[in-house]
């Protein structure tokens, strides 16, 4: 359940585990005391088992004990125990933020339980994949492995429950904002559970339905759910789902100005939160009392709940936003109360925490990246292993033919020599028809790998415009899709390095020659990839020139070299060279591009409708911005050679 405005279940269930581990060393004791003395199939879901208890205690000697398990099953040639050691592993790796780890785990698991029909746990797989990819904000990914799941239970007709997915749906429907799918999925998720404990299903919907009422402001409706919910739970007497109701509970009557009920709530929520431990809750407790007392005018107590808000979050790495609200919270309090200085210095940590939780989302964002990217590169490992593997048995089958074929052979040799030429002829005619399957082979492979460098030179054309990104990520998908991994992954290397490139720079108006340069080789490198190498380039730096000391305007020149390549080279015949030169002048940057392509003249003719494109205009706004700084034409454009080439020259002012 998500708690309004805030998500603390996941820490909670942390602290918790952390209290039931002394209780798990005497289990885990126990199972390796049962471990000496078991048999095969039996140690294999023991060392499995122990992996689960470790799970929260040591995540080495899970991933050990997982291991294990699955190196004992593929021994003794045991199935089952080899799915269940892949599905454990896969769990253990993605309770612990590996999630590349855990895909690739469950991704094994999923072919090893199809084969041994294991409907159920092939139901599981993708409902733990959709956990997975829903945590690394794969919302499509994770919503496919989702309905996969649904899927499974209709076609087989599983007597399983289907709540516990639709459950998770619901939650995933929400995070994207589709308020409607996620009510039907929760309603779902109770029409389907015929589990033992169906009370507890219904209070953890109904929970679920009260956070969204609260997020859309509807505090009564959502008061009215988390009141009915909590008589259950301290029946139950389950001090987590407790705290997180007492909580929401006090932050619903807080914002329906009821100042003493919301109280109330707020410090019984605050006593769990002490006897469990439970520092972002305590921390989520103090901000909302803090809140309280503001609102009702109470600034000495709101400035001893708001200081020990920050108190607790120092010990809590990142929650930038939690810091950056309570510093927020601060500040509101000493500025009512006229303490000015304490005010200004509150507001500065929050503008302080704001940039960190900019930073930190970026981080977050590149680590998604990065996971789908190790994904990506695990499944192509995988299929690399299956086809050598794939070779292997290919070879070993062979053998065991040629074994075959020597033994007869000998058996017919001893017999007699009319026996011996019967079968000579029948291996020469075994032998033309190899040779005859070898050379049509030869032949296929040869048309493949032409096709192939076909389709790689039709595949890694892309340009630096508005659409850019688009064609590139296009070209990126075909290639993989055609299995042309390498030219995807050199295409992808340097795609991937020129928007990196671009997009740490794009908060800065200028940057360094040094970079510009840079960022123009990978362009003009991905440019030549897309028109299959037709054209040569170059580019001289005059040695006199610090390409470290100045800084121009970020791809400046960029429009003119796409002009030269698109324009001028493509549309002609013959060879096609670009150079692009820097030279150092006294007071300016000499940028020169050139190219042998048809020339302004007859580029002119044979497009006569041609218009300044949107990248041309605004390059020449920007030329026109330097002209302050420089009482020289800053661009100058002419044919060369009885107009068969084209010379471009940029002077950018060194101030």
């Amino acid at each position: 359940m998500k708690t309004p405005g805030l998500l603390i279940y996941p820490t909670i269930l942390f602290f918790l585990l952390v209290h039931i581990c002394a209780a798990q060393t005497k289990e885990i004791d126990s199972l390796r005391n049962l471990l000496e003395t078991a048999d095969d199939t039996t140690q294999v879901n023991l060392l499995r088992l122990l992996g689960i208890k470790f799970r929260f205690i040591d995540k080495e000697n899970a991933v050990a004990y997982g291991l294990q398990s699955l190196e004992k099953s593929k021994e003794i040639d045991f199935a089952t125990g080899k799915a269940n050691a892949l599905y454990s592993l896969g769990l253990t790796h993605g309770m612990t933020d590996n999630y590349a780890r855990s895909l690739e785990y469950l991704n094994k698991c999923l072919p090893v339980a199809n084969q041994n029909k294991d409907h159920s746990m092939v139901c599981d797989i993708y409902n733990s994949l959709g956990i997975v990819y829903k945590r690394i904000g794969d919302y499509p990914t994770s919503q496919e492995s989702y309905l996969n799941s649904l899927k499974i239970i209709d076609s087989f007709d599983l007597e399983r429950n289907a709540a516990s997915v639709y459950n998770n749906l619901g939650v995933l429907y929400d995070l994207m904002d589709e308020k409607d799918k996620a009510i039907a999925s929760y309603k779902k998720a109770l029409e389907t559970y015929n589990g033992p404990d169906r009370e507890a299903m219904q209070n953890d919907v109904e929970a679920n339905i009260a956070v969204m009422d609260f997020t859309d402001g509807n505090y009564r409706a959502a008061l009215d759910k988390f009141l009915k919910i909590v008589p259950y739970w301290e029946q139950q007497k389950n001090n987590i789902k407790l705290f997180d109701l007492y909580s929401n509970i006090g932050d619903c009557y807080l914002q329906l100005e009821q100042w003493e009920l919301s109280q109330e709530y707020l410090l019984k929520a605050l006593d769990l939160a002490k006897q469990l431990s439970l520092e972002q809750g305590k921390a989520v407790v103090y901000y909302n009392l803090a809140n309280l007392m503001f609102h009702q005018k109470k600034f000495d107590r709101a400035i001893v709940y708001s200081n020990k808000n920050i108190e607790v979050l120092k010990g809590l790495q990142g929650a930038y936003e939690k810091k950056r609200e309570a510093h927020e919270k601060a500040f509101e309090i000493y500025n009512a109360l006229d303490q000015f200085e304490k005010a200004i210095f509150h507001l500065n940590q929050t503008m302080a925490y704001k940039d960190s939780l900019l930073n930190e989302t970026k981080v977050r964002e590149i680590q998604n990246l990065e996971v789908k990217r190790e994904v990506y590169l695990k499944d192509k490992e995988i299929k690399e292993n299956e086809l050598e593997l794939e070779l292997l048995n290919t070879k070993v089958e062979s053998n065991k033919k040629r074994i075959i074929y020597l033994a007869i052979i000998s058996t017919l040799f001893m017999l007699s020599a009319s026996l011996l030429y019967f079968r000579y002829r029948n291996k020469r005619k075994s032998n033309t028809v190899l040779r005859e399957k070898n050379t049509l082979i030869s032949e296929q492979k040869q048309v493949i790998e032409e096709m192939n460098v076909e389709l790689e030179k039709r595949m890694l054309r892309a340009q630096m415009n508005p659409h850019f990104i688009f064609n590139s990520l296009s070209s990126i998908q075909h290639l993989i899709n055609s299995d042309n991994k390498k030219g995807a992954l050199i295409y992808l290397s340097k795609f991937s390095k020129l928007l990196r490139q671009v997009l740490e720079s794009s908060i800065n108006v200028s940057l360094a020659l040094r970079e510009e340069i840079e960022l123009l080789k990978i362009y003009v490198e991905l440019e030549a990839l897309r028109f299959d190498d037709s054209f040569s380039y170059s580019f001289d730096v005059d040695k006199n020139l610090d390409i470290d000391k100045y800084e121009i305007p970020m791809l400046l020149v960029q429009p003119y070299i796409e002009n030269a390549i698109v324009h001028g080279l493509m549309p002609k015949k013959g060879s096609k060279h670009l150079t692009i030169a820097f030279n150092d002048k006294a007071n300016h940057i000499e940028c020169i591009i050139e190219d042998n392509g048809l020339g302004i003249i007859k580029f002119n003719n044979a497009n006569d409708d041609n218009r300044i494109s949107r990248g041309m205009y605004l390059t020449e706004r920007r030329i026109n911005a330097l002209k302050s700084f420089s009482n020289q034409d800053l661009v100058k454009v002419e044919n060369l050679n009885n107009n068969t080439g084209t010379r471009v020259t940029i002077l950018i002012p060194k101030d």
